[in-house]
């Protein structure tokens, strides 16, 4: 070494250490896995073996677009599962969960494994997670499963599906071709869900324990593998967290094929296209750029994937019968509430709140505000989102409970910690247990595409280990939690996931969110069942 460039040889020399720092933390690998789908090399990171970006159906891109999805062909020698797919292609258009980019080549899955659990040689309980997000944005990388995989000693699948204009088009040029074309997110998920079955068995799980799990959107899609004949038997258990407005008449419920059909016929003029030939060779910017005013997603009833609505169904009992765990934020409307504020610049006022009423409900509005008047709360922020609460998640979430307790085991809950952390940026009103923020909990670190502290303190640490030990373990839940009991409409009991302690709460759940109003207004689609009192 020449001792006249001393800088230099400091240089070489830290260079070299930063080398050999660099490739002792590189991450080790883990056991190569020969599935039918192929064999895939992955890494070992924080006790998981984790197998990232595995195709699970061929890319739907050129004439696979709008085209329900097809299964990836198995693949010769071994694959490298060592990074995260792009995401599927979508806007920057939901609020603090915006995220632009990614592109049409992007079903992949991800396989998380507890190390220490497989080493035992016992069969795993599988988690498989649908990312909420509207089904207009989202991805399956933004979940850490690192939680989920310690605490249920398993294995949880995260995966990407189609979402917006991409995922959720109907337009008669398609469906005149004589195939399921509609719900094409929907259909992605099931693949991939007919995916774990196949081939989780070589990971060390069990297809026999199969749970899935969603929140919001995600729940809706929960409910939809719960309805829909496609997805019987892949699973066994279910998940679904702030889903309960599938049944109410408003925001989430199903659309008709007719009505998805004239709003793809809507897009197809603001692209000008009339084919489906045309409609397959749009550039993507097109797409993105054109399907805003129609990509708001929602469930359509297509006759196949969705044969009649999920109210119709739950009320009918033609359901695929799982174990479910059904639940809703305490304070579900204070996130929306608060997006609001930051849409408009301003918080909600006593104008805007009884705008914004009329608007939702026309002729019964004043009955609405009857119910929730400004004076009985801190300000019009706090009515809104009290009304928005009860009237799209909590009592929609009672009647679904109620209805598909009578044809399976239904556990509900509602999640009440109001020292939850916010990632939504300071607003005029405290968002408490807003919707979505309970996915910290769940996943560490989540934060809804913010650059917030979504950190958890040591009881919410311990609430957060409790609830994921239970959602990936639900074979299991009498001996986890032995207090928490199948529900019962009369009984409305509810576990009440709060801090100091979670503990049933029975008898109150109706009256604290206005249920009974609700259901004189015409909330739901169909009635509530003879179960409760009213009603015999």
């Amino acid at each position: 070494m020449n001792l006249k460039f001393p800088f230099i040889s400091f240089l070489i020399a830290a260079a070299l250490a930063l080398s050999a720092v660099a490739a002792q933390a590189a991450p080790a690998p883990a056991p190569v896995i020969k599935a039918p789908a192929g064999e895939v090399r992955g890494t070992v990171q924080n006790g998981m073996n984790a197998y990232r970006g595995i195709p699970y159906a061929k890319p739907p891109v050129g004439a696979l677009r709008w085209q329900p999805p097809q299964p990836a062909e198995p693949w010769s020698g071994v694959r490298d599962a060592l990074n995260d797919a792009p995401q599927c292609a979508q806007n920057a258009d939901l609020g603090v969960f915006s995220k632009a980019g990614g592109q049409e080549d992007c079903l992949y899955l991800n396989v998380y494994v507890n190390k220490d659990a497989l080493a035992t040689g016992e069969k795993l309980p599988v988690f498989v997670w649908i990312f909420g997000g509207g089904l207009r944005v989202g991805s399956g990388n933004d979940y850490n499963p690192e939680r989920l995989v310690r605490q249920g000693r398993g294995i949880v699948v995260t995966f990407n599906y189609r979402v917006g204009v991409l995922g959720f088009l109907a337009h008669p040029a398609l469906n005149a071709e004589k195939s399921r074309h509609t719900n094409y997110g929907f259909m992605d998920q099931a693949l991939a869900l007919d995916w774990v079955q196949k081939n989780i068995a070589y990971f060390g799980g069990d297809p026999n324990n199969v749970t899935i799990a969603g929140e919001s959107a995600g729940a809706h899609s929960v409910f939809s593998h719960i309805v829909s004949p496609y997805s019987a038997g892949k699973f066994q258990y279910a998940v679904a967290m702030s889903g309960g407005n599938v049944s109410a008449r408003q925001f989430s419920n199903p659309v008709s094929l007719a009505d998805a059909l004239k709003s793809g016929e809507g897009f197809a003029r603001a692209v000008s296209c009339d084919t489906a030939e045309c409609l397959r060779a749009l550039p993507l910017a097109t797409i993105l750029k054109e399907q805003t005013p129609f990509a708001t997603p929602r469930p359509i009833i297509d006759g196949d994937f969705l044969p009649i609505s999920y109210a119709d169904a739950f009320q009918a009992g033609k359901v695929n019968r799982v174990t479910l765990i059904n639940g809703n934020m305490l304070d579900e409307g204070t996130f929306f509430a608060g997006t609001a504020e930051q849409l408009s610049g301003k918080p909600i006022d006593q104008a805007a709140y009884e705008k914004m009423i009329r608007n939702r409900f026309g002729d019964v509005a004043d009955r609405v505000l009857q119910e929730y008047p400004v004076n009985r709360y801190a300000n019009p922020a706090e009515a809104y989102a009290a009304h928005f609460t009860d009237s799209v998640f909590a009592c929609p979430a009672h009647q679904t409970n109620a209805q598909l307790a009578r044809f399976m085991p239904v556990y509900a809950y509602e999640f009440a910690d109001r020292t939850a952390p916010s990632y939504l940026p300071p607003v005029s009103i405290a968002t408490n247990a807003a919707h979505t923020y309970e996915l910290p909990y769940l996943f560490p670190g989540f934060k809804g595409g913010s650059n917030a502290d979504t950190s958890l303190n040591a009881q919410q640490t311990q609430l957060a280990n409790d609830m994921a030990a239970i959602w990936t373990n639900i074979k299991q839940l009498n001996r986890l939690c032995p207090d928490w009991t199948p529900y019962d409409a009369q009984q409305q009991n509810v576990m009440n996931f709060t801090l100091p302690q979670s503990a049933m709460k029975s008898g109150t759940f109706r009256q604290m969110h206005h249920c009974d109003f609700w259901e004189r207004l015409g909330l739901y689609q169909t009635p509530v069942i003879a179960q409760h009192s009213r009603f015999k």
